[in-house]
């Protein structure tokens, strides 16, 4: 059991780390971009308010966790269209899906967006939610006693996978800390071998996740967690559209009445969190159903947030960061990235 989790998390994790470099090629005048200041956000076109017969709704998942989501608060029946969903192991592939118009919609995180953006590719967030905090744990070496957190890595060996979120991360916390990448040295290994990395004194300090940072602690008990983050986009996600799907009023309807559906979901789970640790914790990740409800007591359930919002200073900044450090070859105004019409829906469902 354990031995598949780790694959499954290493494919994830190893997928992600290509976003880059894909997302870059598809692209080669990005570096010519003037920079610009953060403006408004993407015009919108009306919701299609009825979903002809025969309208097929091409869903992209990760890790069945939309679909897992649905059944579990009985969010799953009584579609008038047809969800069609499709498999994903991070975001990278699923945005190639969408390059190939194969998808409608989907969900990633803040990085993938950003990277989406800066390699010219027509997709649009249509909705946020966020957790109460980050997914990332910062791990020192067994006996660094004197890494205490972010603010005491200057100087140290940081293990982490570059080009992924867990990157977002280091950059964001190293910034909040009054650090920059090049004050650390990083360390560049998939996010699986973190943990042997730290174990073999090869660095001082790690980005992790669940489940490897518990199995990473109980078997190092002079290691330690140290930081985490709470920046926004860390502990952020997004569904998204293409163009093609926006432009479609039987499209947009059905997207409408999926968003309505995820948002009740999530409020089931929010008034059952033991339900959702078991579900989503213990039985898609395979974890102890003890450890499923820290996490969850933890980290909360994912509450939907109205969109641009708050999102567009904390997702500027990360993908500024992302520019100073290389990772994209010009300054994007992410303002662009989002498309409000769907707050009405969301509120909607809410109650509100």
């Amino acid at each position: 059991m354990r031995s598949r989790l780790v694959s499954r998390i290493a494919s994830l994790l190893l997928s992600v780390v290509s976003l880059a470099v894909v997302l870059t090629a598809c692209d080669s005048s990005a570096s010519t971009r003037p920079e610009s200041a953060t403006t408004a956000t993407a015009t919108p076109v009306a919701v299609g308010t009825t979903v002809p017969a025969g309208t097929t709704l091409r869903v992209g998942d990760q890790l069945d966790f939309l679909r897992n989501l649905l059944h579990v608060s009985g969010q799953d029946t009584g579609f008038s269209y047809q969800v069609e969903y499709s498999a994903f192991i991070g975001g990278p592939p699923m945005l190639q899906a969408f390059e190939a118009d194969a998808l409608d919609t989907g969900f990633v995180g803040s990085t993938p967006l950003i990277f989406a953006q800066a390699g010219g590719q027509g997709l649009r967030a249509v909705a946020g939610f966020s957790y109460k905090t980050g997914g990332y744990q910062l791990l020192t070496a067994p006996g660094h006693r004197e890494i205490t957190g972010w603010a005491s890595l200057k100087g140290r060996k940081v293990a982490y996978q570059k080009g992924t979120a867990g990157e977002a991360v280091v950059l964001q916390a190293l910034d909040s800390a009054g650090l920059k990448l090049s004050d650390v040295t990083t360390v560049d290994i998939p996010q699986t071998q973190v943990a042997t990395a730290l174990q073999g004194g090869s660095a001082d300090a790690g980005v992790s996740v669940e489940p490897l940072t518990s199995a990473y602690l109980a078997k190092n008990p002079t290691a330690a967690e140290v930081g985490t983050t709470r920046e926004l986009p860390d502990r952020s996600s997004f569904v998204i559209a293409g163009e093609s799907a926006l432009k479609n009023s039987a499209k947009t309807a059905a997207e409408a009445d999926y968003l309505t559906r995820l948002v009740k979901a999530f409020a089931y789970l929010e008034s059952h969190p033991g339900r959702y640790a078991e579900s989503i914790y213990v039985k898609q990740y395979g974890l102890t159903s003890e450890r499923a409800s820290a996490i969850v007591a933890r980290t909360g359930t994912p509450s939907f947030f109205p969109l641009p919002g708050d999102i567009v200073p904390a997702q500027q900044r990360l993908a500024d960061l992302f520019r100073d450090a290389g990772e994209i070859p010009a300054k994007v105004d992410v303002a662009k990235e989002f498309d409000p019409r769907f707050n009405q829906v969301v509120a909607k469902a809410q109650g509100q």
